[in-house]
């Protein structure tokens, strides 16, 4: 259904609507991004099947301009190299990039370049 709920027959009878069919994935945000966004995490609730793109597209919309230009190249548009995305514990790049669909119940991180000295 285009609504993103799931329908059945209800034990008495006639149609029932059931929960709504998505992923919940909280998002950790570090240093810089932190600053940007406002907070240490959030959780979001997407469709399912929603990629890392998705989440990303979903977090620039939710916190603006400043978090994107932070996060993607002015002139290419892409997601800038210094920027580290994990799931769980693993490198996106490693497990299938910008393309990999996210779990519920998965945890994200968005880590910027840190510097030290």
């Amino acid at each position: 259904m285009a609504s993103g709920h799931t329908e059945g027959l209800s034990p008495y009878g006639g149609r029932r609507r059931s929960r709504v069919v998505g992923v919940k994935v909280k998002v950790q945000f570090f240093a810089a991004v932190r600053e940007l966004v406002g907070a240490g995490e959030e959780t979001l609730e997407l469709p399912e099947h929603s990629t890392v793109t998705v989440l990303l597209d979903s977090v620039v919309k939710r916190h603006g301009e400043g978090l994107r230009d932070y996060l993607y190249g002015p002139k290419t548009g892409h997601l800038r190299p210094s920027i580290q995305l994990l799931i769980g514990d693993k490198p996106v790049s490693a497990i299938g990039g910008l393309s990999t669909v996210l779990s519920d119940g998965g945890v994200f991180a968005i880590i910027p370049p840190v510097g030290g000295g």
